[in-house]
């Protein structure tokens, strides 16, 4: 009997340890699986983020010494030099949107590898919102750069953010009318993945795996945007001059600062200053009001884009994201730039309006809104262009409709086919 009772006991105590363990197995997959469920990651302004960071100013300074963004973006990242190719990028206004999603693509990776999390997650965000309100990329760059954003997102525990991104890529691939049956195939293989990483299941990606094994998807229709390009720049000799200084003091400040890097002397750096105040009082009268209102229509816009151009580029320098104090007035009249800056947009877009006409008032909204992703455009309107966006879908004959969610008074814009 008493054989028997302790045979008993043995096997409540080991039912006992097998059903902690279970618990705790239970308690470990119900924290992971609430983590994996997150919520996405509110909007951050990009510029801002680029505050602080440690910038090498030899090569954040390679811009305005007239090397174009993409070429200076490759020299940082080769130099491993990435918050100087994340400033560079952050504020250039000459890549196409399919150069500046695969360029935050490549930094986040980048960031990844060097054990950035934060950092790289705040990349891929912006590669994301590149694809989802770019309105001149196509749907096979755009469903590829959400679904590598989403890849990258889970892989830095970013899950909200990543299974936003996989959502938004399986749409393109299931409703959009410009993609190969191989194309689609393609995300379903990359899709499978990253929703497994995420701890999701078949649901997510079977109505697609459906239709390529199916083979039911129509053949692949030509995709055309609608663009809306800037008209040329008329010559200007007397800005010519000033660009060609500003870029030769700033060669002069480089040479000093080529490793071993040493501390550019005051005599240098009050050229620089002098150059880019004098081009700055040039630019002024060249793209100002008075010299927009008396030009043709093409021209206004042409120079009412310059003037966003040359904003961007001092407000980059009143936020020493050069990595240097170079203009000490401008940098306590940030603000000031700014407000001009968020004007300069304005009336940029106005002119838009006027010179590309009504059928392109879908792809003007979402540049607005893009810019104002990216925090070029300060103080972008989102609001009222979300109003004008959703008056603008209704007359869309696209499958792909810009939809905005918002959860806990934070606004995400995502690219849906379903009603």
């Amino acid at each position: 009997m008493q054989k028997a009772r302790s045979w008993l006991l043995t096997i409540l105590g080991v039912g006992a340890l097998l059903l902690g363990i279970i618990g705790l197995v239970s308690i470990g997959a119900y924290a992971l699986t609430s983590k994996r469920q997150s919520s996405p990651t509110p909007w951050r302004d990009p510029t801002i983020v680029a505050r602080g960071r440690s910038i090498a100013p030899d090569m954040a300074l390679l811009p305005l010494a007239g090397v174009d963004d993409e070429e200076a973006i490759s020299r940082a990242l080769s130099a491993n030099e990435l918050d100087s190719a994340y400033s560079v990028l952050v504020y250039s206004t000459s890549l196409s949107d399919s150069e500046r999603a695969g360029r935050w693509l490549l930094l986040g990776q980048r960031y990844q590898e060097s054990g950035e999390r934060e950092r790289a997650g705040q990349c891929y965000r912006t590669a994301a919102e590149v694809a989802t309100l770019s309105p001149v990329m196509t749907d096979l760059a755009r469903a590829q750069t959400l679904l590598r954003a989403g890849t990258g997102l889970a892989a830095v525990q970013a899950y909200g953010d990543a299974e936003l991104a996989c959502d938004q890529a399986h749409d393109v691939a299931f409703y959009s009318p410009h993609l190969t049956q191989a194309h689609r195939q393609q995300i379903l293989q990359g899709l499978q993945t990253t929703y497994a990483a995420l701890g999701q299941g078949e649901e997510k990606w079977l109505d697609l795996a459906r239709m390529v094994t199916s083979g039911q998807a129509a053949m692949p229709q030509p995709q055309q945007a609608t663009v809306v390009t800037v008209p040329p720049l008329p010559v200007n000799a007397e800005v010519a001059e000033a660009e060609a200084a500003r870029q030769a003091a700033t060669e002069k400040v480089l040479v000093v600062l080529v490793p071993p890097q040493r501390e550019p002397s005051k005599y240098l750096l009050n050229i620089l200053a002098e150059a880019l105040q004098a081009e700055d009082q040039v630019k002024q009268r060249a793209y100002g009001d008075e010299a927009i209102a008396a030009a043709d229509l093409p021209t206004q816009v042409a120079l009412a884009h310059a003037r966003v151009v040359w904003l961007t580029l001092k407000l980059k320098v009143a936020r020493r994201a050069t990595g240097l104090s170079l203009v000490p007035d401008w940098e306590a009249q940030e603000a000031g730039i700014r407000d001009q800056l968020r004007a300069a947009y304005e009336t940029l877009y106005k002119l838009y309006a006027r010179y590309a006409g009504d059928e392109a008032q879908l792809t003007l909204i979402r540049q607005q809104l893009l810019a104002g992703r990216l925090g070029l455009y300060p103080d972008c309107p989102e609001e009222a262009l979300v109003s004008e966006l959703q008056a603008a879908s209704a007359q869309s004959a696209s499958p792909l409709r810009l939809k905005v969610l918002t959860q806990q008074e934070a606004r995400y814009f995502v690219l849906t086919g379903k009603p």
